[in-house]
């Protein structure tokens, strides 16, 4: 599967094609050179960066969550200005990045990006089982295998929207909200 496209496009099409299909998927990811990704593509490295979370509490009694995953560029302050700005229910981000910070050598290969969207949607869910079911924004600077393998496991992570930078400043220079899943609740 070619995922040349927006994050959000592959997370839908993770969505889509979720762990309950059995589908052994592989993924043509362009890093440096054009790769094809599975998720068992390799043993599992101990070597490999691992994800670590923070969260940061905005100290507002709010229960949304944002999840500002960024395993190949650090967007956590580019997040938290967007959330205070334009999101005022989001009480708490979640940060996701590399062991070793982003980078675009972050993520080694398949297995490992799909480690990384385990580690990162058990975390997401941890975060969010407050008892409550709060809205959930994620903002992603990922490769695409990643974010499909994260979309992988959307119905656990229940209703979400996700977010799109806008690289060329040709509209807002900032986030924009691209796609919101399930498309029916």
């Amino acid at each position: 599967l070619a995922l040349d496209t927006h994050a959000s496009l592959a997370f839908a099409a993770g969505s889509i094609l979720n762990i309950k299909t059995g589908r052994k998927i592989d993924l043509e990811q362009r890093t440096i050179a054009r790769r094809v990704w599975s998720a068992d593509d390799a043993d599992p490295d101990p070597a490999w960066p691992r994800a670590a979370f923070n969260v940061v509490d905005l100290a507002n009694g709010k229960p949304d969550i944002a999840v500002a995953i960024g395993l190949t560029h650090d967007i956590a302050a580019d997040v938290r200005a967007f959330v205070e700005r334009a999101l005022p229910n989001v009480g708490r981000i979640l940060v996701c990045q590399p062991s070793t910070g982003p980078s675009t050598l972050a993520v080694a290969g398949g297995r490992h990006a799909f480690d990384l969207a385990e580690a990162t949607s058990a975390q997401i869910c941890a975060t969010s089982s407050a008892g409550q079911r709060p809205a959930i924004h994620v903002f992603i600077a990922a490769p695409n295998a990643f974010t499909f393998f994260l979309g992988q496991r959307q119905p656990v992570l229940g209703k979400l929207t996700l977010y799109e930078f806008d690289f060329g400043n040709g509209r807002t220079g900032s986030y924009t909200p691209s796609l919101t899943l399930p498309l029916s609740s």
